[in-house]
């Protein structure tokens, strides 16, 4: 009587997932998580390296311009653009705001 009953029953069998494992997709990337994880200080190094990469990208341009001018051109740049920079510091003239200003911003002006 029990084989007569179990030949009757149908299975059906459907499946709602995958059989393997599927990463989850969110922001960030796992690579980034798993770093974040193993360097748990990442974060504060890189904040500290944009603050002082932001700190001394001018110097490095005036370093490459005393490095490809003569001095006595180096010395007459330096001076200009100090008046230019004393100019804009003191009156507030040649500023140039970004989505706020109509105009384009002008070269600095050197008085020969």
């Amino acid at each position: 009587m029990f084989l007569k009953t179990a030949k009757s029953v149908v299975w059906n069998s459907s499946r709602s997932r995958a059989t393997y494992y599927q990463q989850n997709r969110r922001f960030p990337p796992a690579f980034v998580r798993r770093f974040l994880l193993r360097y748990p200080s990442a974060h504060l190094y890189l904040v500290f390296g944009l603050c002082s990469s932001a700190m001394v990208a001018p110097v490095l341009h005036s370093c490459y311009l005393y490095m490809t001018m003569s001095k006595n051109e180096f010395e007459q740049y330096r001076v200009e653009h100090n008046a230019v920079v004393l100019e804009r510091q003191k009156f507030g003239k040649g500023l140039w705001f970004p989505f706020m200003s109509k105009e384009e911003p002008k070269p600095a002006e050197t008085s020969q």
